[in-house]
């Protein structure tokens, strides 16, 4: 059975409207922080973590697609694991995929940036950036 590009596309364009979702929430969790809002902030980390969800409920539909065929498997890996940017597909379903998948890897770096500034702000020296760049540089310091 040949693999449906068609729906691996919509399954893609949904990942990213949840992706979109979860910057919006982001944007809005940090504002909440600001205003030292903990009842918003909470309510927003859950849509987040519900918005998430949907992300990986989409990666996760995707993956099963391949099935027990090998040929369709490594279609997949190539769709899903190819450096977007530099990726060229053979159909227009499969250039659309890497253009939506390289918008959800900017969005992702932005996202990243936004949540590590954040999260430096509120929780300062616990911070998961903080304890990973003291982590970095102590295997730096070990290699």
């Amino acid at each position: 059975m040949e693999l449906d590009l068609t729906k691996v596309m919509i399954l893609v364009q949904r990942r990213y409207g949840a992706v979109r979702e979860i910057y919006r929430l982001t944007k809005e969790l940090g504002e909440a922080f600001e205003r030292n809002d903990e009842v918003s902030a909470s309510m927003l980390l859950q849509m987040r973590a519900d918005e998430m969800e949907k992300a990986d409920v989409c990666i996760n539909q995707i993956w099963e697609m391949g099935g027990t065929d090998h040929r369709n498997q490594e279609k997949l890996r190539t769709l899903m694991q190819a450096d977007p940017s530099e990726a060229v597909g053979e159909s227009s379903e499969e250039k659309r995929i890497y253009e939506i998948r390289q918008r959800i890897k900017e969005m992702a770096e932005e996202l990243r940036s936004i949540d590590q500034k954040m999260s430096q702000s509120v929780a300062r020296e616990k911070s998961f950036y903080k304890t990973k760049a003291v982590q970095m540089e102590n295997f730096s310091a070990q290699a």
